[in-house]
């Protein structure tokens, strides 16, 4: 089968079905059912999407990375569009999607493996982060901040969360069983596509976690649950830029995002223990399906107030500010020790990107998880970069980032900002 680097720039479906010669054969609109058959981590489809020069790269990535400065590039960069198996919320096999950047002849030679969550973009499936460029304007700038990464000789895989392509469910948000399902399976599915496809390049036996705010929580659950989840996958660490590991300070901290987590967790659990007329103030309720069900993350911000005593109920804000969710909305508060993320003492090394101007995640929140984090056995670097936002975390980290990534795969020992 000749190099798909030399490729001419046109779709390209791989029957990378090699994995199930049986689907070989099989429509477009027969192969997700088919797929469902699969193991968690199946590879269903690669499709070749486009060859991004250098320059191209650089050019993407200047609204990203704005006044932080356009990163430079080592190689060219080519674009796919993945389907793989995960597990669904009772266990059953589920297609996802996802973009896969994949560095052209990098000069490093074997590349490690990156795998970035997505922050929040919305609950519908209009609002799926792979799928930005359909919307009037882009919700994170993804293609523009990852495919960076990928031209400095990083393999990135981009996965969407579970519930964007299934009609009949609104994204699982902040819900860390599912979202570390769907980052370990990007990682073994790419494993296999590099397997199956060696022409690609090569991949190190290293892997790497990260992701911007709801990322972040994901990039730790995945931490969390690899060891019995996918023990098989050399996870070596993770990186969070604005990372939201705990639900609860979001309720206080950025609570327009709160509807979002009512909305998704109504889903997932059941009325019974997610009650949003408990929680909400009463004049959001009408609109709360209509709304946080299919409006993206721009336009939410626009309906849903930034102030805790508009957004709730007056008895969820006393407790929200009192720290008494435990004694007063204790089915709520348990759904937020369960939704916890990254402090299951997996020992791994952590770099942790916060902005001194964040108004999403405070400072001292994201203290309060470096701490734990150090306090269980990780060694974590904490950079705080004071002049940037919650969005600039990303920008901001880059560099940081490429170091950590390389330095980890190299089998470097972590720096650590924990107290000694």
């Amino acid at each position: 089968m000749p190099s798909l680097h030399r490729a001419r720039p046109v779709t390209l479906v791989l029957t990378l079905l090699l994995i199930a010669p049986w689907l070989t054969q099989a429509s477009a609109q027969t192969q997700p059912a088919a797929a469902l058959a699969l193991p968690p981590g199946s590879l269903v489809e690669a499709v070749y999407e486009e060859r991004l020069s250098p320059a191209a790269v650089q050019q993407a990535a200047t609204s990203s990375f704005g006044r932080f400065g356009i990163p430079s590039v080592d190689n060219a960069v080519d674009v796919y569009r993945l389907q793989y198996v995960t597990t669904g919320l009772e266990g059953e096999a589920a297609v996802v999607s996802a973009s896969l950047f994949v560095p052209v002849e990098p000069p490093r030679g074997a590349a490690p493996l990156y795998v970035f969550g997505s922050g929040t973009t919305g609950l519908a499936g209009v609002c799926a982060p792979s799928r930005e460029a359909e919307l009037p304007q882009p919700l994170g700038d993804y293609r523009g901040y990852l495919a960076p990464y990928a031209g400095r000789g990083i393999v990135t895989v981009f996965p969407d969360y579970l519930g964007f392509e299934d009609p009949a469910r609104p994204q699982a948000y902040f819900h860390a069983a599912s979202e570390a399902h769907v980052m370990l399976d990007a990682a073994r599915a790419t494993r296999v596509l590099f397997t199956e496809a060696p022409w690609l390049g090569e991949l190190q036996d290293a892997v790497l976690m990260g992701g911007y705010s709801q990322g972040g929580h994901a990039a730790f659950a995945a931490a969390d649950l690899r060891p019995w989840y996918a023990p098989e996958i050399p996870l070596l660490g993770m990186i969070g830029y604005g990372a939201t590991t705990d639900v609860r300070p979001l309720f206080l901290e950025g609570p327009y995002y709160s509807p979002y987590v009512l909305a998704s967790w109504s889903a997932i659990y059941g009325y019974e223990q997610v009650d949003p007329a408990a929680v909400l103030a009463e004049r959001w309720l009408p609109s709360l399906e209509r709304e946080a069900l299919s409006v993206c993350v721009d336009r939410a911000q626009q309906i849903y107030p930034f102030d805790v005593d508009a957004m709730y109920t007056p008895a969820f804000a006393r407790a929200l500010r009192a720290g008494t969710l435990a004694r007063d909305f204790p089915g709520l508060h348990a759904l937020f020790e369960e939704n916890d993320t990254g402090l299951s003492g997996h020992g791994l090394p952590a770099l942790v990107v916060q902005g001194g101007q964040d108004v999403i995640v405070h400072d001292a929140t994201q203290e309060r998880f470096v701490a734990a984090l150090c306090a269980r056995g990780s060694d974590v670097q904490y950079l705080n970069v004071r002049d940037a936002r919650h969005r600039e975390t990303r920008p901001v980290g880059f560099e940081a980032a490429v170091t950590w990534i390389w330095e980890r795969s190299a089998g470097l020992p972590a720096p650590s900002s924990c107290s000694q």
